[in-house]
């Protein structure tokens, strides 16, 4: 992995970013420079949206996926009729001069944007929710029994931390689908969790009526959501990183605590991008699941459960 000693763009790099952590605007750039390379791989040609904390994450924050009135003519971006530009972040250094703006967040959308297939997600998506912030051990459990439902099916997915209190689950295909297809695998997916495992999981999108389960939030794999890019830190005061994890490392009880900015760049280092070299799948297998739903099932609409 190509690694800079120091971010070739930053002005008051002696700003205080993460106080609890002790870490400055620079230590936050430093960290984008070394991992840039990867975090770049899962943003280029989607939609992306930032949260800007100019001011650190005890300051104001703003989400921004237009492209910011002072860029420079030459930065890139991406032009969709009727609207102003889109933010658009094809290389490091373009990622660099966000993060130099304040972006601590790169949130990334689950299609491309480009080519023959744009607008058709590369992955199945889960994202695992969990109703007290404090309880990652369910969230955990509830991994490893979507794990289970997945190899049921013929598929794999692969971990992720959020940096946040959640986790997500994505399944990696050879080509993308149209939402069409794989929305009402998630949709179906999802709600058989809920109803297998009940106490743990569910599909209620109304806070107050979830208890101590954890939300399989289905709704966020569609055209219009985004989730946090791989490797992006959050704007949480330890400075946590959202980073794919093993399976072995979800059974053996692993934190997500254990992830944030000083961690992640020697991890990358020593096992790769574990999100980069998985599996992916035949994309006429999610076609064949989504066949065999039945027919009320192959609608987009999610149910409570």
């Amino acid at each position: 992995m190509k690694r800079h000693e120091s971010p070739p763009t930053l002005t008051h790099g002696d700003k205080i970013y993460f106080p609890a952590a002790g870490l400055c605007k620079r230590d936050y750039m430093t960290y984008l420079a070394q991992i840039g390379e990867h975090l770049v791989r899962h943003l280029r040609h989607r939609p992306v949206t930032l949260v800007r904390c100019p001011d650190g994450v005890a300051g104001r924050r703003f989400y921004q996926r237009h492209l910011p009135p002072h860029a420079p003519p030459s930065l890139p971006r991406r032009e969709v009729q009727g609207e102003r530009p889109l933010i658009a972040i094809p290389d490091v250094e373009t990622l660099l001069y966000y993060g130099n703006l304040g972006a601590i967040e790169f949130h990334a959308g689950l299609h491309l944007v480009q080519g023959p297939q744009a607008g058709c997600p590369t992955a199945l998506t889960f994202d695992l929710d969990p109703s007290d912030p404090r309880d990652f051990e369910r969230v955990r459990e509830l991994a490893l029994c979507l794990r289970e439902v997945l190899r049921g099916l013929g598929l794999d997915g692969v971990a992720k931390t959020t940096g946040a209190s959640g986790l997500q689950v994505l399944v990696p295909l050879e080509e993308p689908l149209p939402y069409a297809v794989t929305r009402p695998v998630v949709n179906f997916v999802a709600a058989y969790c809920a109803s297998r495992w009940p106490d743990l999981a569910t599909t209620e999108r109304r806070v107050r009526h979830r208890g101590r389960r954890v939300y399989v939030d289905a709704p966020q794999h569609g055209p219009t959501r985004t989730l946090i890019a791989a490797y992006s830190v959050r704007a949480v005061e330890k400075a946590l990183v959202s980073a794919p994890i093993t399976w072995a490392e979800l059974e053996y009880g692993v934190s997500p605590d254990a992830f944030d900015l000083h961690v992640v760049p020697d991890r990358l280092e020593r096992v790769g991008d574990w999100l980069e070299l998985a599996a992916r799948h035949p994309a006429s297998r999610v076609r064949a699941i989504h066949d065999a739903l039945p027919p009320p099932w192959r609608q987009t609409r999610v149910r409570s459960v």
